[in-house]
């Protein structure tokens, strides 16, 4: 047996081991790429190291850090908050509003940070009567499109490796590309479980809900804290835990903005509005050094938040990244590479090699990793690609990172257990079930259409 296929053996054992023993896939992966690098092919400890991303990890350092900063001061549930307020108790526009919110909140550094919103919505619609499944999908549509973005962890995994990987590569188009499919998922969703009644309901009944009296619920005008948004599933009878309460406490601020919260929310405006503007003027920055600079600046002020917010830099996704990223790049300095470019060759329908990879990737990320999925699954892929690097060459690299994670509803990982967790009691068996249909079916649907729709068109133009 060859040192490549060793070494291709160890990346599928990372995964399998990671998932059946619950070990951490990055200190794994770290860990193969000694053993590997070191031990069978003889390279040096500093070779391997220096495949370690660390501009990467700055970024995410940068990011979590400075968004940390905006959950400590309240900011993000300022925000929450106020746009929960717009919605108010408009039931048809009630999945539409927390899918806007959720994405929103997912690309501020973590999409693991619109997790807070998901109890919210989920107590939501148990109020005012909103099929709890098609509630659950609009989550998991809003945090993995969210994180998509240019300045979420997954978005900034996939620009890393696609650059790594020589792939032309758009940031912004790849948002857009993910907004668009999900708003796609959402639609479906939406009057597969209940839309129509919805907007029937709304119609007929003004925007009472679920025939509370004044005070309860979200368009009640007499409750304030937790109430306001548990307080019409208190009213029906619903037991209520001291998580749940803590939970509801947490998303509630005070009406007047902060001055500090002011200067957060600029921040993040300036932070997006110019890392926007310098990509499109071809300026290479990163983003993860004017984060971390713009966050320092601010625990200068606040020395206190600061410290809190380390608490909150995703230390686990830098971990994981720079693992699976450093044995990536094992592989690629020993030839494994190389050789599956030679097996691609001899593949007579690329088309269908694509298809297969991408729903490999769709199933693995449905019970492991989606970051880890993709770290190692781009640079996999890239032989597989046509060659000329053109606009297919992209639209490929899309719908691979699309199509690992439209499955994330499942309860297998994640975002669909929070999904199940946060839904009421007597709901969660059904949405548990929905969920792992709907997130399945994802697994060959998300590589069907992304295919057709971004690399089918350009085969033959």
């Amino acid at each position: 047996m060859t040192t490549e296929i060793i070494a291709l053996i160890g990346l599928a054992a990372i995964f399998t081991i990671s998932s059946v023993r619950n070990v951490h896939m990055g200190a794994l992966a770290l860990t193969a790429s000694f053993i590997i690098g070191i031990g069978v092919v003889g390279e040096s400890l500093d070779d391997v190291l220096g495949g370690f991303p660390v501009d990467a990890l700055v970024i995410l350092l940068g990011i979590t850090y400075l968004f940390g900063i905006a959950r400590e001061t309240g900011t993000i549930d300022w925000l929450v908050n106020r746009s929960l307020d717009l919605i108010g108790d408009r039931v048809a526009l009630l999945p539409w509003g927390l899918w806007i919110i959720a994405t929103g909140v997912a690309c501020l550094g973590t999409s693991h940070a619109a997790f807070a919103v998901v109890p919210i919505a989920m107590s939501l619609a148990h109020s005012h009567r909103i099929n709890s499944t098609m509630m659950g999908i609009v989550m998991s549509s809003g945090i993995v499109g969210g994180a998509l973005a240019p300045t979420s962890i997954v978005g900034i995994t996939v620009q890393t490796v696609a650059s790594s990987a020589n792939v032309p590569y758009n940031a912004g188009l790849m948002f857009a590309i993910s907004i668009g499919a999900n708003f796609l998922v959402v639609l479906a969703a939406f009057f597969l479980f209940g839309g129509r009644e919805l907007i029937a309901r709304t119609r007929g009944t003004g925007g009472d809900t679920s025939g509370t009296t004044p005070g309860e619920g979200r368009g009640g005008t007499a409750t304030n804290g937790p109430s306001k948004l548990l307080g019409s599933n208190m009213a029906s009878g619903d037991t209520l835990t001291a998580v749940d309460v803590k939970n509801a406490r947490s998303t509630v601020t005070a009406d007047r903005i902060t001055g500090m919260q002011v200067l957060v929310i600029i921040s993040i405006i300036l932070l997006v509005g110019g890392f926007f503007t310098l990509t499109q003027l071809d300026v290479d920055v990163n983003l993860g050094v004017v984060a971390l600079t713009i966050a320092v600046l601010i625990t200068l002020l606040e020395p206190g938040i600061g410290k809190k917010a380390l608490s909150r830099v995703d230390w686990n996704t830098i971990l994981l990244l720079g693992g699976i990223i450093t044995y990536v790049g094992v592989l690629t300095r020993l030839g494994a590479i190389d050789q599956l470019g030679e097996a691609a060759r001899s593949v007579s329908q690329p088309l269908v090699a694509a298809l297969v990879i991408c729903i490999v990737a769709a199933l693995v990320s449905a019970f492991a990793s989606t970051i880890g999925i993709i770290g190692a699954l781009i640079p996999l892929a890239v032989p597989l690609l046509i060659p000329g690097g053109g606009l297919e060459t992209t639209g490929f690299i899309y719908a691979l990172a699309i199509s690992a994670s439209l499955v994330d509803c499942a309860p297998f990982g994640t975002t669909g257990a929070t999904i199940v967790a946060s839904t009421v009691e007597e709901d969660r068996p059904r949405v548990n079930r929905n969920l792992t249909i709907w997130g399945l079916s994802m697994v060959v649907i998300g590589p069907v259409v992304t295919l057709a729709l971004l690399v089918v068109p350009f085969l033959w133009g």
